[in-house]
């Protein structure tokens, strides 16, 4: 789509980006400085091959860090899942019905094969995988459970390291 310019009169893409053979100059996608087309190739995009590269790598940062966000969605979410299974008491379930739970079994953090049994992990969670069912559900980390107000935030080995008199300077 071509758009005409109210001052000049000549046409070009939107921002500036000029292509056609009418017009003697365009603009950096990078920058924004005007390019002349007086040498060189008549359909530049770039006014250096500095600004090309900052231009792609730009890009090429977008899409990586999108595909790391996604990533990280699907494990957070695998492991939100695994996470109310084991809180309410289930440690065992077969994969259609986790799979109906919204878990993608394409997204681990970390796989073992011990003998015959598969181990995966989703960050502290592990759990044994056979074709049909998903046993022993686990957490890694023995803490107490959340919202006892007990252990968050400091190991029971740092509590017991911390000096008595630190305790009674705050009273």
């Amino acid at each position: 789509m071509w758009f005409s310019c109210p001052t000049f009169g000549a046409k070009s893409l939107p921002m500036g980006y000029g292509t056609s053979h009418e017009s003697s100059y365009g603009y950096c996608l990078e920058c924004g400085d005007i390019i002349e087309y007086g040498h060189g190739r008549p359909d530049r995009k770039f006014c250096s091959a500095g600004c090309k590269n900052r231009w792609h790598n730009r890009q090429r940062a977008r899409s990586w860090k999108a595909y790391q966000h996604k990533v990280l969605k699907v494990l957070e979410d695998n492991h939100d899942i695994l996470e109310r299974l084991r809180r309410i008491g289930i440690s065992s379930i077969d994969r259609i019905s986790l799979g109906q739970l919204g878990f993608d079994f394409n997204y681990v953090t970390s796989y073992h094969k011990i003998g015959q049994r598969s181990v995966y992990s989703v960050f502290d969670i592990t759990y044994e995988a056979t074709p049909s069912r998903i046993l022993h559900i686990t957490s890694r980390w023995c803490g107490p459970e959340e919202g006892t107000g007990e252990g968050e935030g400091v190991s029971s080995k740092k509590r017991a390291k911390q000096p008595s008199s630190a305790v009674s300077a705050d009273l």
